[in-house]
């Protein structure tokens, strides 16, 4: 990742307040285990902008600090976040274009699924298996139906837009 700046940083901190912002506006079906987090589709964008993962994380850690899940949330689900959007960074690099296209919305879905449900589950005591389908489920919809539409016309754009490679 190039050096932080001052464009990079303030591209970040837009992500954030983005992700932030959508996330507690829609509330009702950004938190718990029915959950699609419309914000996630943002999780996309490490694959064009390595900055937008600092802005993700801390989008996401604004935005849990407000979930009412509590310290496991605000840590683990922040942490996850991160893991997530560097993994789709990483995706970038995959040689066959096509393939790194498709493959860029599936970390966030595979590490939340599998990773918030591990709280999840114990917050609400229901099962992990249940609890991973349903936030995979939630995640599928943001990154995959979202977010890969968005990534799609990014790819077409990226040339007017901000923070290019």
């Amino acid at each position: 990742m190039k050096s932080l700046g001052a464009k990079n940083i303030a591209f970040a901190g837009i992500i954030a307040a983005l992700y932030a912002a959508m996330t507690i506006l829609l509330a009702p079906i950004s938190y718990g285990v029915y959950q699609v987090r419309v914000a996630e589709a943002l999780t996309i964008l490490p694959f064009l902008y390595p900055v937008a993962v600092v802005g993700l994380f801390i989008g996401c850690l604004v935005a849990n600090i407000f979930g009412g899940n509590g310290l496991p949330d605000i840590i683990f689900g922040s942490l996850l976040t991160l893991l997530a959007a560097w993994l789709t960074y990483l995706t970038s690099k995959i040689k066959v274009r096509k393939a790194a296209l498709v493959l860029a919305p599936l970390p966030p879905v595979i590490i939340n699924a599998f990773g918030v449900a591990a709280y999840l589950s114990q917050i609400t005591g229901m099962t992990y298996f249940f609890v991973v389908q349903f936030v995979g489920l939630g995640q599928l919809a943001a990154c995959y139906v979202l977010g890969l539409p968005l990534l799609l016309f990014l790819v077409r754009k990226r040339k007017q837009l901000p923070g290019k490679n």
